[in-house]
């Protein structure tokens, strides 16, 4: 599977990251932070680009899906985009700041 990491800030990223490393099956192909050093070390580790915006992180070709490791506040606004994108996602708990953010994502 070919996934890229947008957003890298929440407190479950070093765990994530590891986890993706470690397997064989899985190909992290670009890291976006609005942190531009937060992407940096996560691309580094998974030996792939950091990428300055969204956009270009789902223009990846061979892109499967995203994971969206970034800070609960901007979930939303992230995957209206990546489902724009007529990607696959994955959102780090919780998914939105409340019932109504959350409905409107799903």
């Amino acid at each position: 599977m070919k996934l890229a990491l947008v957003g890298a800030s929440h407190i479950h990223s070093p765990g994530v990251v590891d986890r993706l490393d470690e397997r064989g099956d899985v190909a992290v192909l670009a890291v976006w932070d609005p942190d531009a050093a937060i992407a940096s070390k996560y691309a580094e580790q998974l030996r792939c680009p950091a990428v300055s915006d969204v956009a270009s992180a789902l223009a990846v070709p061979g892109l499967d899906a995203v994971v969206v490791l970034s800070q609960t506040s901007r979930h939303g606004a992230l995957v209206e985009e990546i489902c724009a994108a007529g990607k696959h996602c994955f959102v780090e708990k919780p998914l939105g700041l409340g019932l109504a953010d959350a409905a409107r994502m799903q």
